[in-house]
This record gives C-alpha cells, sequence and structure tokens, in this order.
C-alpha cells in the first residue's frame, strides 16, 4: 500500500484535485445517466422503437467523435497549450487559432450533418440497421435526421471543452454531459408521452444545447476573443491538420466497430441493439469515473510538460496515472462481473423493462465488464503519444485492433448472439490498450530510471 500511495496520483496534489474534479463531473453525469436509463428503460423496454432510436444516434455519435470530439480535442490541447505557456502575442496568437478551428468545424459538423438527413434512409438501410423490418428503418432515418442536429451543436460545444481543457479549467466541462442528461430526462418525461420515441430525441437535441451553454462563462473568464477566419494558412491550423488526419482515422475506426455491432445486432432479433446500449451505459460508469477522469486530467498536464520539453515531469505524471487507473480498474471489473444481474435488476427492471430484459442485458454486462480495464488503460495510453504530438501509432494499433474486434463480433455473434458481440469488444480493447502501454514504455520511457523495479 505504501508503494501506490507513493507511485500514485494521491502522491500529486494538483492532478489529484483536478481528477477528483473531473470524476466528480463524470459521477454526477453518470448519475444523471443511469436515471435516463431507468426512465427510458420504464418507457421503452428493449422494444423496436428504442432499437431504432439507438441506431439513429451511432451514425451522428460517429460524425461527432471524428470530427468535434475526441478526434479534435487530443491533437487541439497539445497545440493551444503551447501558445498558452509563451508571452502575450503568443497567447493572442492562440485564440486566433482557437477561433478558427471553432469555425472550421462547425461548417464541417454542419456539412457532413446535412449530408447525413439527405441520405439517411440509405446510410441505415446498408450501414446502420440493414436487418431491421422496413417500417422500422423508416423510422430509424426519421430519428437520424433529428438527432443531427445535436451534432451541430456539440460541434461547437467539443472545441469550448479543449479550451477550457487546455487551461486546465475542468469544472464547467465536467458538469456538461450532466445537463445533456438532463435534457434527455426531460424528453423522456415530458415530451414521449405525446411524441413516442421522438420526445426522445428532441431531448437529445435540448441536452446539447445545454451541454455548450453551460461552458460559455467559463470561456468568458478565460479572456476569450474569438477572431472570424478559416485560419488555413496559420502554422498552428497546418499542425494541427497534420495531426488529425491520424487521429480522425482512429476516431473513425472506434466508432465504425460501434456501427459493424449495431450491424450484426440488427441480425440477432428484437432487443439486441437495445441490450448492447443499456450494458454500455451501465460499464461506461466506473470507466468513466476511472480511466477518463484520471487520463483527462493528466492530458493537459503532459501536453505541457511534452512542449516545454520536461521528459521527467513527463514520465513521472504518466506513472502516477496509470498506476492509479490500473490499482482502480482491476476491482471495478471483478465487481462488475459479480454484481451484474442485481445492478441491472435494480437500476433498470420496472414498468416495460421485465425480467427477461434484465437476464440479457446482465449476460452482456458480464462481457462488456471486461473492457473496463482496457478502456481505461487506453484513455491514458493513447493520450501519452498525442501530447507528443504523435498520432500515428495510436492511428496503427486502433487499426489493428479494430481488425480483430470485427472478425470475433462475426464469429461470436453467431455463437453467443448479443452477448459475444460485447465480448469481442472488450477483448479487442484489451489487446489495443495493452499494445499501446507496451509501446509507451519501451520507446518513449525505457530510458528512465523511474520505471525501474
Amino acid at each position: 500500500m505504501p508503494r501506490f500511495l507513493s507511485t500514485s496520483i494521491l502522491s500529486d496534489r494538483r492532478l489529484l484535485i483536478s481528477s477528483a474534479i473531473v470524476a466528480a463531473g463524470f459521477f454526477s453525469s453518470k448519475v444523471f445517466g443511469l436515471l435516463r436509463e431507468i426512465l427510458i428503460a420504464r418507457a421503452f423496454g428493449t422494444g423496436g422503437d428504442l432499437d431504432a432510436f439507438f441506431a439513429a444516434t451511432q451514425f451522428s455519435d460517429l460524425l461527432f467523435a471524428v470530427i468535434a470530439g475526441g478526434a479534435l480535442a487530443s491533437v487541439f490541447i497539445p497545440i493551444f497549450s503551447g501558445y498558452l505557456n509563451r508571452d502575450d502575442n503568443a497567447r493572442r496568437a492562440g485564440w486566433a487559432f482557437a477561433s478558427a478551428v471553432m469555425t472550421d468545424v462547425f461548417l464541417a459538423v454542419t456539412l457532413f450533418a446535412l449530408a447525413g438527413m439527405i441520405f439517411a434512409a440509405p446510410l441505415t438501410d446498408h450501414l446502420l440497421a440493414p436487418g431491421f423490418p422496413a417500417a422500422r428503418r423508416a423510422l430509424t432515418a426519421d430519428l437520424l435526421r433529428l438527432v443531427l442536429l445535436s451534432t451541430i451543436i456539440f460541434g461547437v460545444s467539443g472545441t469550448l471543452t479543449g479550451i477550457l481543457h487546455a487551461h486546465n479549467h475542468f469544472i464547467l466541462p465536467a458538469l456538461a454531459p450532466s445537463l445533456y442528461n438532463l435534457g434527455i430526462i426531460a424528453g423522456v418525461v415530458w415530451l414521449a408521452p405525446r411524441f413516442g420515441i421522438f420526445g426522445l430525441a428532441y431531448g437529445v437535441v435540448a441536452g446539447s444545447a445545454l451541454h455548450l451553454a453551460i461552458q460559455l462563462p467559463g470561456l468568458a473568464r478565460r479572456g476569450a476573443r474569438y477572431v472570424p477566419t478559416l485560419g488555413l494558412r496559420q502554422t498552428g491550423m497546418q499542425n494541427l491538420l497534420a495531426l488529425l488526419g491520424p487521429r480522425v482515422v482512429t476516431m473513425f475506426v472506434v466508432r465504425a466497430t460501434w456501427i459493424a455491432m449495431t450491424n450484426l445486432a440488427s441480425r440477432l432479433g428484437e432487443g439486441s441493439v437495445s441490450a448492447l446500449s443499456y450494458a454500455y451505459s451501465i460499464w461506461q460508469f466506473p470507466e468513466s469515473l476511472i480511466g477518463t477522469a484520471i487520463a483527462l486530467a493528466a492530458f493537459p498536464r503532459l501536453a505541457a510538460y511534452a512542449a516545454e520539453g520536461k521528459r521527467d515531469e513527463l514520465r513521472a505524471t504518466y506513472k502516477r496515472a496509470l498506476v492509479s487507473i490500473l490499482g482502480l480498474a482491476i476491482p471495478a471489473t471483478l465487481a462488475l462481473i459479480v454484481f451484474a444481474r442485481p445492478v441491472v435488476a435494480l437500476v433498470l427492471q420496472r414498468g416495460a423493462f421485465g425480467g427477461a430484459s434484465t437476464e440479457l442485458v446482465a449476460t452482456v454486462l458480464q462481457f462488456y465488464a471486461l473492457a473496463v480495464v482496457g478502456e481505461s488503460l487506453l484513455e491514458l495510453t493513447a493520450r501519452i503519444f498525442y501530447a507528443q504530438r504523435d498520432a500515428r501509432t495510436p492511428m496503427f494499433v486502433a487499426l489493428g485492433a479494430m481488425a480483430l474486434r470485427v472478425a470475433l463480433m462475426i464469429v461470436w455473434s453467431d455463437w453467443l448472439g448479443a452477448p459475444g458481440l460485447a465480448l469481442a469488444y472488450a477483448v479487442g480493447v484489451i489487446v489495443e490498450g495493452g499494445v499501446l502501454g507496451w509501446l509507451a514504455q519501451k520507446k518513449t520511457f525505457q530510458v528512465s530510471e523511474t520505471w525501474k523495479v
């Protein structure tokens, strides 16, 4: 125990506080997220309308993740941090760079969202849910057109999150997901009784607007200056685009995996898509509080140390975060496997969500639980490469992991059904996180005395 304390984030007060703030925000978000799932389960169970909704959100999630979500933040923060750690002239140039990124992201997301709205029907028929009956495919396409509005809003909101994180401000971005969930909850409670499954989609759009609004005060306090520009000739923008290409491929691979999973699940019978989504929401609770929270809190410091050439500090911060993640994620995995059924019954079993739904979701959750360690490890190990402006290594590892996951999904879905898809995902992410961790230690930290046991 003393060795764990001395090598974990408990020995770094700033990192501990930042991680605690992010974890508290994620905890709040996940509590509201579980309440959201409870209300959705009570209203829709694991029925066909909900399958259509979850299938529709896969494409909007893909669009956001590739352009404005994890893809952008991972390469934006290291570059923007380079401006912030210099003089006033550099900071002014940094705000011009951030403005250009926000404008370009908004235009790109809007363009792709409009294309998605126009081609919603063929996207559904051939990519998202080819196994659905015709009426359910038509419903999926209509829902897709609606939820794509939220993606446009998230395009701006995601950029604001990156700006605030670069300033080591975590409170408002941590609260934003809670407000997003509150918007969805409002849609379930007040709009779904009148509009059915479309009320849930209206809630998604309202939640995305709240996600944006809560972050604006934080931007004002940091003296933000918006400069109307595309910034294509800026050095910072050119550096970002050079890093963004591999990161976009990586995020596309991640979201494409989910689309492949939904595609296969649509062929397994009613309720399979919903079961995967419910189980994912539950296992993401511990993963977000552990892996995502610690990795997000550490990332701006890793990026700053890399930009300043402080190699020893970079290694020490990475090691503290890694030890903490592994020390917490392994027990969380075991707890989820053992208590999957009582957890699902306690959280979801009411209304239209009966015993059969509980059994299906719990079985899926037990296989998904294996991904808690892998996903938590991946959150950090990928960021140590992005902090050093290396986006290619995570891309190549992600491509190999995707091939493994999809191959396992095809085989195990026939054998185990929806739980087989969850198991394939878990195995793939464990391999991906493990390989990146090995490469990080081998290539970046091998020469350091810090890593000697």
